[in-house]
Formats: structure tokens, C-alpha cells, sequence
């Protein structure tokens, strides 16, 4: 219930702030970001655990982990491509209608068989929504504002992970990781469903596009991202591949291994994300009037960091340093992603933004099977591996792109 009336009382306050660095349309794809992360993380990252009591085994878990990734990667296309010939608000509010079932699905499920056949449907609005976010962002502000937008766009998606994962953690502690996942489900429902109302009513009507294009034009196109955008995915790809490796375990490995109640895991994640929050404004300022590319450089450092501190952790104290490493991950977040924005093509924004994230996305979903074999020899090799991954790609942009760039 925190969640719930942080969130409706949030919504108000931030439209208004929002409102002003770019326009209506753009504070209630923010507000609706705000809402529905409150939805989910309310039960999102107690997901491995659940499966596996409801019998999945850690190879199932890393099956899940593996699709998760592969979901997030090939809606990416179809998702700007759906922007594109709807628009944004048409294309958003059936991204949230289809997540709303998948939640229901997740909520009702009596075998981890549901609750994977149910995925497509929940990742609808995380991955189908992305390239609206980002050419919404670059086609209602000027290059010298989006870090900062992007880091408004991150604060949305992040203050309710400061709350929602405590309060989800809470519960599951006091009702059983069966029956406590199931109610935090659905009370992010009953949050996704405000969510769609504001979107259905609030957002501005947009006419057509003029320039109708063809599917197989598009796709065409998409294979043409330019030169410094091809080099930033691919020191990407190294990145979340690594990140990949063991993300979906650290619940376990925090809960199961390390031997942390629910409710502590849920305030190691607030933490995470309290530190991402205090650093997103005055970076993303930094960036916009100077240089991006140090910012990601050190946003990469932090993928890399992670995993090996969690490796290393023995106690709640450990992990709490592991944590904040974990929020310090997107300091260069905004950055990258105004990277991105600068370097599409401003005629096919949404497309060579999809496209770039399902390239990224194909590359990186089996991550979690590699995650789930290294589990079985040591689950502390799945986070020595996953660190070890991501310095490559840290190195490589570093070699790469701040060489490049003037």
C-alpha cells in the first residue's frame, strides 16, 4: 500500500515538474513510467525465487532469464516500427493493456510453466515502450537537454524502486514467497491500471505520420546505423552480456547463498537505486554542456564492479557496498542513451533505436544460460564471469570511442 499512495500522489507533483522541459505528451509518458515501475518492482526481482517455488530448477531459471532478454531484444523493432505507424499514445496504451494481462497471468499461475508462457505478454510494456521514450525525448527537445531529460526519464523509472522492492519485500517476507508474490502482483495491477487510465485520457492526440513507409524499407534501413552509434553497441553488447551473466541470479544469490531475508534484499535494491537518483541531475548536466562519452566510460566501470563485489560478499554490510556500486551503474545511463538519440538519424528515430536495441538484446539473451551453467560448477564464478565481461567492454570503449570522439 506505500507504493500505491506514494505513486497516486506522485503523479500530480511530477506532470507539473515534468511538464516543463518538453511538453504534455512527454510529463505523462514520464508519470506513466513513475506508475508503472511502482507496478512492477513490486514483485519483478522476486521472480527466480518464485519460480523455484513453484518447482522450477536453477536451469529453468536461467531458461526464464535467457527468454526475458531474447523478449526484450526482438520487441525492440516491432515496438518502433508500432510507434511509428500509430503513435506514441495509441502504441502505449496497448504496450500497457498487453502487461496488465501478463501480470494477471504471473499473479494466477500455479506452475513456473505459466509464468513463462506469460513473459511476452508482461515484457510488452518495458521493451515495446523504449523506442517511443526515446524518440519522443529527441523529437520534443533540443541535443543540449536530453541527457538531462533521459536522467528525468531514469529518475521516473527509479524512485519507485527506492520504495517498491522494500514494501514488495515486506510483504513476501510476512505472507511466503508464494502467497506474498502473488499479492504484491496484484496490487501492481491495480497501480498498472491507473497507469493506463492516465494515458488513455492525458496524452495528446497525434495526427499520422505523412511519410508512410514500408515494412521491408524500414528494415532495410535499420541495418544503416552510422559509425559511432555502431561502435557504441557494439561496447554495449560486452556490457549487458555481462551483466546478463548474473543478473537473474542475484536474487538467489542474495537470499540463498549469502542467506538475507526478502525484505533485506528489497532495501539492498532501494539503496541501489536511492544512489542511482542522487547522482542522474547534476551528471546528465555535466554531460549536456560538455562531453557524454566519460560518463558512460564510467557507467561501464560500474557493470563490471557489481557482480564482483557480490561475488565477494559474505553479509548484509558487504552487500550494501555491492548495492551501491549497483546504483552507481547508471551515472552515465542518460548519457548513453542522449548518445543514442544524437546519433539516430532524426527521420527514423524510433526504427534505428529499436534496431539498435534488438541488435544488443539478439547478442546478449543467452547471457543467462552461460549465468546458469558457471551456478552449478560455484555460483560465485557466475559473478567473477559477468564482471570479467563487462571490463572488456569498458576497455573497449574506452580504446574506441573516446579516441574517436573530439
Amino acid at each position: 500500500m506505500l507504493c500505491t499512495s506514494t505513486a497516486v500522489r506522485a503523479v500530480a507533483s511530477e506532470t507539473r515538474l515534468l511538464h516543463k522541459i518538453g511538453g504534455s505528451n512527454l510529463a505523462i509518458l514520464l508519470a506513466a513510467i513513475f506508475l508503472i515501475a511502482c507496478a512492477e518492482e513490486l514483485w519483478w526481482r522476486f521472480i527466480p525465487n518464485y519460480l523455484r517455488v513453484l518447482g522450477a530448477s536453477v536451469f529453468i531459471v536461467a531458461v526464464y532469464g535467457a527468454f526475458k532478454d531474447f523478449l526484450d531484444a526482438i520487441y525492440q523493432f516491432p515496438g518502433g516500427l508500432l510507434t511509428h505507424r500509430l503513435g506514441y499514445r495509441r502504441s502505449l496504451v496497448i504496450f500497457n493493456s498487453l502487461a496488465i494481462l501478463g501480470y494477471a497471468a504471473f499473479a494466477s499461475a500455479r506452475s513456473w510453466l505459466v509464468v513463462v508462457a506469460a513473459l511476452p505478454l508482461v515484457m510488452a510494456w518495458q521493451s515495446f515502450s523504449l523506442p517511443a521514450t526515446f524518440s519522443l525525448i529527441g523529437g520534443t527537445l533540443p541535443k543540449g537537454e536530453r541527457s538531462v531529460a533521459f536522467a528525468y526519464q531514469s529518475i521516473a523509472r527509479r524512485i519507485p524502486i527506492v520504495i517498491a522492492p522494500i514494501a514488495g519485500g515486506i510483504i513476501i517476507t510476512r505472507f511466503g514467497t508464494l502467497s506474498g508474490t502473488r499479492l504484491a502482483i496484484l496490487l501492481g495491477i491495480s497501480i498498472a491500471v491507473v497507469a493506463l487510465i492516465v494515458q488513455s485520457v492525458r496524452y495528446r492526440v497525434q495526427p499520422a505520420p505523412k511519410n508512410s513507409v514500408r515494412i521491408g524499407a524500414l528494415l532495410r534501413d535499420a541495418l544503416e546505423l552510422r559509425p559511432r552509434l555502431k561502435v557504441l553497441l557494439t561496447t554495449d553488447v560486452f556490457v549487458r552480456f555481462g551483466q546478463g551473466i548474473a543478473e537473474i541470479f542475484v536474487v538467489l544469490y542474495v537470499i540463498r547463498i549469502v542467506g538475507v531475508s526478502a525484505a533485506t534484499f528489497g532495501w539492498l535494491v532501494g539503496l541501489a537505486m536511492a544512489t542511482s537518483i542522487a547522482v542522474y541531475i547534476p551528471v546528465s548536466r555535466i554531460a549536456d554542456r560538455r562531453r557524454r562519452e566519460p560518463w558512460v566510460l564510467l557507467t561501464y566501470a560500474f557493470f563490471a564492479l557489481f557482480p564482483l563485489l557480490i561475488a565477494l560478499s559474505h553479509n548484509a554490510w558487504m552487500l550494501g557496498a555491492a548495492f551501491v556500486a549497483m546504483g552507481l551503474r547508471e551515472i552515465g545511463e542518460p548519457p548513453r542513451k542522449a548518445m543514442i538519440v544524437d546519433l539516430a538519424r532524426e527521420d527514423r528515430r524510433s526504427v534505428d533505436v529499436g534496431a539498435y536495441y534488438l541488435v544488443r538484446g539478439v547478442a546478449v539473451f543467452p547471457a543467462s544460460l552461460v549465468g546458469g551453467a558457471l551456478w552449478k560448477l560455484a555460483p560465485s564464478l557466475t559473478f567473477v564471469a559477468a564482471g570479467t565481461v563487462a571490463a572488456i567492454g569498458t576497455a573497449l570503449f574506452g580504446i574506441t570511442m573516446l579516441r574517436r570522439s573530439t
